[in-house]
């Protein structure tokens, strides 16, 4: 089968790691797969593009000018694409503005399945602001009740899409995954990563984007009770982000850096070395719609997860079986149950082990390939 893949990311992570490892795990069930984007993707690196720096420097109206008249670039990439070969559905990643995918789709009659990570309209409304509300919403629509069917990352997302007018049945959930292989925990049991940092005997670990809604200004509170309880712990944070260097500058101010090791971005595929390094993965606070992709990478590994009780964790994580509950945003809960697992280690495994047969089974990148052939099937059915 001939598939062609849409996206419009500048190939920046995580949104590169998610579209690479469909890609390839698509290309191991002997499909091909030919990419149309702005840019190449990489399962293994973490890549900045000329237009993701022209996109950063420009103001919030220019970004969006130049989102919808990238539709133009989008339409005569995928028609090329189409003219030169025969494929049997697109498969797009919904952006904001996007209708490029749609348009090709209908002109040369083939499916489009359309993956919705994040209903951007409302999202970046919420979080940024719209220079065009009205517009995005009316776009945002439009895409999603035409498209033939729509993969999504949490049934949160998918009660957002039923409210926006898409029929149930066209709607699949398929979380965030791993690949197995790249999350071996026996690839680093001789790592000598932890000593290299020069970490303590117990280490809490966040990998991520440092942003707003990770509730990142909050950790501060939770290593200062945390040390107060245990000098034996190290707090391991992995990524960059806007909440970055507040965070440093509070640690620093009330006399804890020395327990905190920032060890900035690294490639993705440097990810499951330093989670190797960690004991407990931890997430304080997430958005209430999008799949944390750190919680499965943390399961992968075997470590112990502690994260927010909002509704795209809940539907995946069991408290007490394969990780532990916090409200969301609570500083002293999650130092509580840090301090619950640093004094008990049997506890701590039992949940890591859980929670990595729990990924293995039900989270894989090869498992998501095989519900977006599913659901190609379904809407050829349909047609016929």
């Amino acid at each position: 089968m001939k598939v062609l893949y849409h996206h419009r990311t500048q190939g920046e992570e995580p949104e590169s790691v998610h579209i690479a490892n469909i890609v390839q795990a698509l290309r191991n069930l002997g499909h091909e797969v030919l990419v149309v984007g702005p840019a190449p993707v990489s399962r293994h690196a973490v890549r900045s593009t000329r237009l993701g720096r022209i996109k950063r420097r420009l103001p919030r109206f220019g970004v969006e000018l130049a989102q919808i008249v990238y539709n133009v670039r989008a339409l005569w990439q995928l028609l090329g694409a189409l003219h030169r070969g025969s494929y049997q559905f697109i498969y797009e990643r919904y952006a904001l503005y996007n209708v490029a995918g749609l348009l090709a789709a209908r002109l040369f009659h083939v499916p489009l399945i359309l993956e919705v990570n994040t209903l951007y309209a409302q999202a970046w409304a919420r979080y940024y602001g719209l220079s065009f509300p009205r517009l995005a919403r009316a776009t945002e629509r439009y895409v999603v009740r035409r498209a033939d069917r729509i993969i999504t990352v949490t049934s949160v997302q998918r009660r957002l899409l039923e409210q926006e007018g898409v029929r149930p049945g066209r709607i699949t959930v398929c979380h965030n995954a791993i690949d197995p292989a790249e999350f071996a925990p026996e690839r680093y049991q001789r790592d000598d990563l932890r000593e290299r940092l020069g970490l303590k005997s117990l280490v809490i670990g966040f990998v991520g984007t440092m942003n707003r809604w990770q509730g990142i200004a909050g950790f501060a509170a939770v290593v200062e009770e945390v040390v107060k309880a245990r000098s034996d712990v190290s707090f391991l944070f992995v990524g960059e982000g806007e909440g970055r260097a507040a965070l440093a500058a509070e640690l620093a101010g009330r006399g804890y850096l020395p327990w905190v090791v920032f060890a900035g971005r690294v490639p993705h595929a440097a990810v499951p070395r330093y989670l190797a390094a960690m004991d407990v993965g931890v997430l304080l606070d997430s958005n209430a719609y999008g799949s944390p992709m750190k919680v499965f990478e943390y399961w992968a590994m075997g470590k112990a997860v502690i994260a927010p009780s909002v509704n795209p964790v809940v539907e995946i994580l069991r408290d007490g079986e394969t990780g532990l509950l916090i409200a969301p945003g609570d500083a002293q809960a999650m130092a509580a149950q840090i301090l619950r697992l640093a004094r008990d280690p049997e506890l701590r495994h039992r949940l890591g082990d859980q929670g990595r047969r729990e990924v293995l089974a039900t989270h894989t990148w090869a498992r998501n390939a095989e519900q977006i052939l599913l659901s190609h099937a379904a809407a050829v059915r349909h047609d016929a």
